[in-house]
């Protein structure tokens, strides 16, 4: 699928563990016409469903995001190396590009994509069976004192807890508006976000006092332009082998 995307961005018109080496997450944000919905996913499903039948290999994530405007679905997955951006559509993928043409990017408004570099010294191991993702992106003045900060509040966390709340991701390249890091911390289900938990800060301050935890706050702050945040939930019909 990530090669059928990519030979189709030429038309006009989302784990990892400490030990790991750091992957490459290729992001497409897909904003779908509107009343047009129900078309894209039973477009998305008929390709997926050709794609499996002339055995393609890839797998990816398609995930519907719950707050802002309507329409707006991520299609993301993994690869190890920006090598295999040289590779070519494979066999399953020209079987089924009439499917892609004619069945899902009529509904497609517009696309934007991104690539970020996983971080496993400040991610957590990886989990399965999450369905529901809050993602926090931030846009920074000062990438060396944001590290600096995320690296020594994971760490605490780390000790503290066993591991990091989430994962981070560290973007290549990117607008003068677009993120340059996020992390995403990862749900079972919606409700789990209803559980009680300590933050980060929170955890940083019982560690090394309050007067520690608010200046490295402060440095956080300041390194920081702006941050946003978005909830999604895996649109498991549309997706294969999550990651």
């Amino acid at each position: 699928m990530r090669k059928l995307i990519i030979l189709f961005l030429l038309i006009p018109i989302m784990g990892i563990s400490q030990d790991q080496e750091s992957r490459l997450l290729h992001m497409f944000e897909l904003k779908i016409k509107m009343n047009q919905g129900e078309k894209f996913n039973e477009g998305m499903k008929k390709w997926k469903d050709c794609y499996l039948e002339n055995n393609g290999s890839d797998v990816w994530n398609v995930w519907n995001r719950v707050q802002g405007p309507s329409g707006t679905v991520a299609v993301t997955y993994f690869t190890d190396k920006w090598a295999e951006m040289d590779e070519g559509p494979e066999a399953a993928d020209e079987a089924c590009a009439s499917v892609f043409r004619q069945d899902v990017f009529p509904y497609v408004e517009s696309m934007t994509r991104s690539i970020a570099s996983t971080m496993p010294e400040f991610s957590k191991n990886p989990t399965s069976g999450n369905k529901v993702v809050w993602v926090t992106f931030f846009r920074t003045n000062n990438s060396s004192v944001f590290n600096e900060v995320i690296r020594e509040v994971s760490s605490t966390y780390r000790e503290a807890k066993g591991e990091p709340l989430g994962y981070w991701y560290d973007f290549a390249g990117g607008g003068q508006e677009d993120p340059d890091y996020m992390v995403s911390l990862p749900y079972q289900n919606f409700a789990g976000l209803d559980a009680e938990w300590d933050g980060p800060w929170d955890v940083y301050e019982q560690k090394h006092g309050k007067a520690k935890m608010t200046e490295m706050r402060d440095k956080f702050r300041e390194a920081l332009d702006d941050s946003w945040a978005y909830v999604y939930k895996l649109n498991e019909d549309l997706s294969n082998q999550s990651q």
